[in-house]
């Protein structure tokens, strides 16, 4: 190596010194350097070559030395490279071969770096492009990701909850996926859903449970088997799940909102709310719960602080309110009033219109309110951007934040839901039908306000939720 050393550095002391009188710049020595055709591949490419190339040439064969690091992993994304290689004398390019593992496992983009340490055991002639960092993207797919999952009841008592998946051009359904997974029923009335990373949180009302599934396998990681009771809603804040639960249906006192520890799957902790805590939204370390109530009608939103799970005080707004939204710093929260039945219940109460409040998360103080007709009970609301959308009296709604006022027409009329939602210019809604045969799946166009699709589910479905593409 020493005569090799000394052939090169002649060499390069020449180039040098003529350059210096042909430019006054500085000029680049020459060295061994790292290169590739490309810097991304997918993950069945195969094998690369990672060139190894100098513009003098040795005048005897030397060893190239290199390291691997990154973030893909030796032996199950890539096979294992020796770490050097013989660039042969006279040569000016040796090329080595890494192979692509192309495994059915589905991952995140991963970086595989070659980076060039020695030549001949030494760092003298290693040029400044000496690595080369390489993505390798995948190319498996979750068989439920990029697309709608709907969460269905079932009946009370019968134990047949399930969940469909609709794909994503709407031309697919594929019912009772946690139990082809699993082989294992989800359980007794499925009340909602809620995702936390790549986790989605199944509430199972009257089986006291929550599943926890992967939301794009659903394959079973775990369930909360105590601790509950009635449990209705779900949101997440500090690390922990908190879970709405209605407590003895005869005890209006014992209603509260479990703490879950999401890395033992168990309760740790209650917190004392009013009677009927149904949705419940998080805003940073600030929870929000509205109370439709149960053994009398509600028309408070309770506040959680987070980090040290106590409330303050509640704020009032209309009767049974039953879903709010989060849009640019205000809690949205729909209430549906008190029914034309409520008499016949309760002698000292009367029927009382909808009403719409907007609620200010930074002071917690309602700061506009929009009342509905005394008959007039909305329900689902739902968010696209800026603009708000409800249901009343079989008909649709749409209302943008800025507005000061109910709008007068409707959207869409004449349709049958059990439940609601919107996403990205469309609406979904599901329809439960006699609530003992199979419903159905209903998507609307709102740019045009017209139905293109309908899709049969299963038995009695009560939400729909949006599986976008995997997110590491």
């Amino acid at each position: 190596m020493k005569n090799n050393r000394l052939f090169i550095l002649a060499t390069l002391l020449g180039l040098f010194f003529v350059a210096c009188e042909d430019d006054d710049d500085q000029p680049v020595l020459p060295g061994v350097g790292v290169s590739i055709t490309k810097d991304t591949f997918g993950e069945g490419a195969g094998t690369i070559s990672v060139s190894f190339t100098t513009t003098e040439t040795f005048v005897s064969d030397v060893v190239l030395t290199y390291n691997v690091s990154g973030t893909a992993t030796e032996g199950e994304d890539y096979e294992t490279l020796p770490g050097n290689f013989v660039l042969p004398a006279g040569e000016n390019r040796a090329t080595q071969s890494l192979v692509i593992i192309d495994d059915i496992e589905v991952e995140q983009t991963e970086e595989i770096v070659v980076t060039l340490t020695a030549v001949d055991g030494e760092s003298d002639f290693i040029a400044s492009n000496n690595a080369v960092t390489i993505a390798i993207t995948d190319n498996d797919s979750f068989p439920f990701e990029n697309g709608i999952l709907v969460l269905h009841e079932g009946n009370f008592f019968g134990g047949n909850a399930s969940v469909s998946f609709v794909n994503e051009d709407l031309t697919k359904v594929t019912n009772g996926i946690f139990n082809e997974v699993n082989d294992e029923t989800l359980g007794d009335t499925a009340q909602s859903m809620a995702f936390n990373g790549d986790l989605a949180y199944i509430v199972v009302n009257n089986s006291q449970t929550i599943e926890v599934v992967n939301r794009y396998t659903f394959e079973s990681v775990g369930t909360v088997e105590s601790g509950l009771l009635s449990p209705r809603y779900i949101a997440f804040a500090e690390g922990k799940g908190y879970v709405t639960n209605w407590g003895d249906g005869s005890n209006p006192d014992d209603d509260y909102v479990a703490v879950i520890n999401l890395e033992t799957n168990v309760v740790e902790s209650t917190i004392s709310v009013p009677d009927g805590p149904e949705w419940i939204v998080a805003d940073g370390n600030t929870l929000y719960v509205c109370h439709l109530g149960r053994e009398r009608p509600n028309n408070i939103v309770s506040v959680i602080d987070a980090i040290t799970n106590t409330t303050t005080n509640p704020i009032t707004v209309g009767d049974r309110p039953n879903s709010m939204y989060l849009i640019d710093g205000s809690l949205w929260v729909l209430s549906g009033g008190n029914p034309s039945w409520i008499p016949s219940q309760f002698p000292d109460l009367q029927e009382t219109p909808g009403q719409l409040d907007r609620i200010n998360t930074t002071t917690n103080t309602v700061e506009a309110t929009f009342e509905f007709t005394q008959t007039e009970h909305p329900d689902f609301l739902s968010a696209d951007g800026n603009s708000l959308y409800y249901l009343l009296d079989s008909n649709v709604f749409k209302m943008d934040v800025s507005d000061t006022s109910l709008p007068t027409s409707a959207e869409i009329i004449g349709i049958s839901f059990y439940d609601m939602t919107v996403n990205e210019g469309r609406l979904y809604g599901v329809d439960a039908k006699d609530f003992t045969s199979e419903g159905s799946l209903e998507v609307y166009d709102l740019s045009a306000n017209s139905l293109i699709q309908s899709l049969e589910v299963s038995i009695i479905p009560g939400a729909v939720y949006f599986n976008k593409s995997f997110e590491f």
